[in-house]
């Protein structure tokens, strides 16, 4: 009796093991299946979103033009310039030449001239092509608080010490504040802009907003650390950053910066640097965007941009200091 016993609990043994081996190849499967699904949906919501996002800065502003205009009047009713109008018609022009009549959806800051702005740039549209026109607060400007009191060059002082990122005008924002609307606004209204099943689709996004808002925009966008952020240049009234989709980026917001299109950030950044001999030089890197990320960890890309744009040897670079000597932990 024992060996028929071994041998039926060798079968049994056997068929449990192929059972197992059968749910495993199920449950694998099953992943699987679910893994491509999500890629397929993810692919389909991708296509769905518009071909182009476009950000332009308002034309310019009185405030541009004379700084004490902030002192007697309120930010969000300042209005543009006679330039400031000429700028936002020739950016109508580069919109139109770029998307023709692709139908536009427009999301507009309600600040004065940025609505100025973006009357200016639809006389060079035609009515049909323009879907809708959003006017979202959550583009405005950074909320610098009561400038009337004539302390804003000490406030400015401050938050250049600080960082724009940081610095929190009293009854104010800091930059961070306006980080976090865009962002939430970016996700709530631009990725979900042609989620409307009875409304035309938009082939073209169109932010008709501020400098800052637009780098934060860029900087939710590709992950910028704020020591980017910080090197990035304000854009010059009526700039046009084009983002143009891209099947081939991961993630959700598929967008590329194509410089061929429209205008590109310009930045720079100051570094320390130690040399073989024990010198230590403070120096301006430009277009740093340009380094690939992670950028602190880019040394032989940093050395050889140092020596084209300073004629500075690679070879005679010992250290590199991204924080230009700020935090004694990286000296």
């Amino acid at each position: 009796m024992a060996a028929p016993a071994r041998a039926q609990g060798v079968v049994v043994g056997a068929a449990a093991g192929l059972a197992a081996g059968l749910l495993l190849g199920v449950a694998i499967a099953a992943v699987w299946a679910r893994k491509r699904l999500a890629a397929t949906l993810a692919w389909a919501a991708n296509q769905n979103l518009p071909r182009y996002i476009i950000l332009v800065r308002h034309g310019e502003s009185q405030g541009n033009a004379d700084r004490t205009v902030y002192l007697s009047k309120p930010d969000n009713l300042i209005e543009v310039t006679d330039l400031g109008t000429k700028q936002a018609e020739e950016a109508g022009r580069r919109v139109r030449t770029l998307i023709g009549s692709a139908p536009v959806h427009m999301f507009v800051s309600p600040f004065q001239r940025t609505l100025q702005t973006a009357r200016s740039i639809r006389k060079q549209l035609t009515n049909r092509q323009i879907i809708r026109t959003s006017v979202d607060p959550r583009i405005r400007e950074q909320e610098f608080g009561n400038l009337q009191d004539g302390n804003h060059c000490e406030l400015q002082r401050v938050q250049e010490l600080v960082g724009r990122f940081w610095y929190r005008y009293p009854t104010g924002e800091s930059g961070a504040d306006v980080y976090d609307r865009v962002r939430q606004w970016w996700e709530s209204a631009v990725l979900r802009v042609n989620q409307q099943p009875h409304r035309r689709r938009a082939e073209v996004v169109l932010i008709v907003t501020h400098g800052l808002t637009m780098r934060l925009i860029l900087m939710q966008l590709y992950g910028w650390s704020p020591t980017t952020f910080h090197s990035v240049w304000n854009a010059a009234n009526c700039d046009m950053y084009v983002l143009r989709r891209c099947v081939n980026e991961r993630g959700h917001s598929p967008y590329v910066l194509d410089p061929q299109l429209g205008d590109s950030p310009q930045s720079s950044i100051e570094l320390l640097i130690t040399m073989r001999g024990g010198e230590r030089r403070l120096v301006t890197l430009r277009d740093y965007l340009s380094v690939p990320s992670p950028r602190t960890l880019q040394y032989d890309v940093v050395k050889r941009m140092l020596s084209v744009q300073l004629g500075i040897p690679e070879a005679d670079i010992a250290r590199i200091d991204f924080d230009a000597g700020r935090f004694r932990k990286f000296r």
